[in-house]
């Protein structure tokens, strides 16, 4: 499997939720593992329970981001990270909002494959996973600035099996529905109500199962490429615009 012939994974967004669980996990399965994230304290306590390699930093920051990964020679990278903005009219997203989109959810994906890309291909060998959303395949109501970075993720992924054709590097691109990280928590003001809108009463996807859909696409033969995964609740549709509602909490 090709996942037993790694030895160098880089996840961002590693401080909490999806990044935190593959952390965890890759370095269960003995990967040494660069972990970045802007929250410094919980990627400490990370690394103090894992021994990943911590790095403090926004991956929208392209200096700090080679300067942190520079002689690192990655096998594995997963960008991971993410910003959401509150939902809306596109017109109504605020610059604040569109620049931390922007600058987490396109430059950071872009600043990650400036860092190690190069490296991958002098040794002809990585693998590369962008974890995008259905936001960005499907016309999510209320997500469109949000959508709209996604979707820039998805073309993305597949623009770079073209730029890497021939060079043994692998592109997946998982695009998860909706994953109960806490993440939807920051779209409203109020964290009670966010809790039972999004996921008090749904059957909503765990962290543990996104990593294990990254671990298969990693351990997957090198002869073999997933270019592209979506991974639904089994009672959520379209995209996540239905999902069905068991119980109230």
């Amino acid at each position: 499997m090709a996942l037993d012939a790694y030895r160098t994974a880089v996840v961002t967004g590693a401080n909490r939720g999806i990044g935190a669980a593959l952390v965890r996990a890759l370095r269960g399965r003995g990967l040494r593992v660069h972990a970045i994230a802007r929250t410094a304290e919980p990627l400490a306590a990370l690394a103090r329970d894992t021994g990943c390699v911590p790095h403090a930093l926004d991956v929208g920051d392209r200096a700090a981001m080679m300067a942190a990964l520079d002689g690192v020679e990655a096998d594995i990278l997963v960008n991971n990270a993410a910003a959401v903005a509150t939902g809306g009219p596109s017109y109504e997203t605020t610059v604040v909002q569109m620049e931390d989109l922007l600058r987490v959810n396109i430059a950071g994906v872009i600043n990650g494959l400036a860092a190690v890309v190069p490296g991958m291909k002098a040794r002809r060998r990585g693998h590369i996973v962008n974890l995008g959303s259905t936001a960005g395949l499907h016309v999510i109501p209320g997500m469109p600035a949000y959508g709209m970075t996604k979707a820039a993720i998805h073309n993305l992924s597949q623009t770079l099996r073209l730029d890497l054709h021939g060079s043994g590097i692998r592109v997946t691109e998982i695009v998860p529905g909706r994953v109960e990280t806490g993440i939807h928590l920051r779209l409203m003001d109020d964290q009670a109500a966010a809790r039972r809108a999004f996921y008090d009463g749904y059957a909503s996807l765990q962290p543990e199962d996104i990593v294990a859909a990254i671990l298969f696409v990693l351990d997957a033969p090198q002869r073999m490429d997933v270019t592209l995964m979506e991974v639904m609740p089994t009672d959520s549709i379209y995209g996540g615009a239905a999902f069905a509602r068991h119980a109230d909490s």
